[in-house]
């Protein structure tokens, strides 16, 4: 396996700060890649980028001209972004009777929304220079659905066939759009027991056991190797994918 995949490369990833974004950003650049981490936590973002040899920026995706700021300033520092990785995401776990229409519309903006702003400010640099890769982070609940997780539910589904329009609006652009669907990740929304709309813990737990065929949490490294794959040449002849990283959940 050829260990620099991403040598001469620029990713953007957001959602940079913790979890999946930050085990991206430390696979690609261990792979060789320069590394832009942007998180609405500027400064973990900043702290990350520099530790990894790369660059840090404060950025809410949901604020499309600040997308668009960034973008423009990484282009004009390093020339050109060949990757995005659009890892920024919260999540509200209830019902529709329950989900207020702020706490809707946060999920909204941030997790389908977001990914579209990011999106529309690198396409056009992709479409001049002739390629790029995108890999979306979308959810095994964007495919089957699950209780409480209305809002989520629905957002995450939406990237999934957004990223799909996208490879198919693109492809003859040079310009590839993928996504991951993880399953139960050991993140910090994870750790703190915030599932299911419960503070309980065990609540994690009893939903590993009901949807994990492996009978175990998965770790953000894990989704952050298939995240390196899609966004690698490995996966050239690949477009318009949405690949589990769910420990068997949607097999079901």
């Amino acid at each position: 396996m050829d260990t620099q995949r991403f040598k001469g490369k620029v990713a953007l990833i957001t959602g940079a700060a913790s979890g999946i974004g930050a085990a991206t950003a430390r696979r690609i650049a261990a792979e060789g890649g320069t590394v832009v981490a942007a998180d609405r936590d500027g400064v973990a973002a900043e702290v990350l980028g520099k530790e990894l040899g790369g660059r840090g920026y404060r950025l809410d995706v949901t604020d499309p001209d600040r997308t668009e700021e960034v973008v423009g300033a990484v282009t004009a520092e390093l020339g050109s972004i060949h990757v995005l990785v659009s890892a920024a995401g919260v999540d509200v776990c209830d019902t529709v009777p329950n989900t207020t229409p702020e706490q809707w519309r946060t999920i909204l903006d941030v997790d389908l929304t977001g990914v579209y702003h990011s999106c529309r400010s690198v396409l056009p640099g992709f479409i001049a220079q002739g390629g790029g890769a995108i890999v979306t982070i979308s959810s095994a609940i964007g495919t089957v659905g699950e209780r409480n997780r209305s809002a989520y539910c629905a957002a995450k589904a939406g990237v999934e066939n957004l990223t799909r329009a996208m490879a198919l609006d693109h492809g003859r652009d040079g310009i590839r759009a993928n996504c991951v669907a993880p399953g139960l990740i050991d993140t910090p929304l994870i750790r703190n027991g915030k599932v299911g709309g419960e503070d309980d813990p065990g609540a994690m737990q009893a939903m590993v056991d009901r949807h994990h065929a492996l009978g175990r949490i998965g770790q953000p490294e894990e989704v952050a190797a298939a995240i390196a794959f899609l966004a690698s040449d490995d996966a050239s002849f690949i477009t318009g994918a949405v690949l589990p990283v769910d420990a068997g959940w949607t097999a079901q």
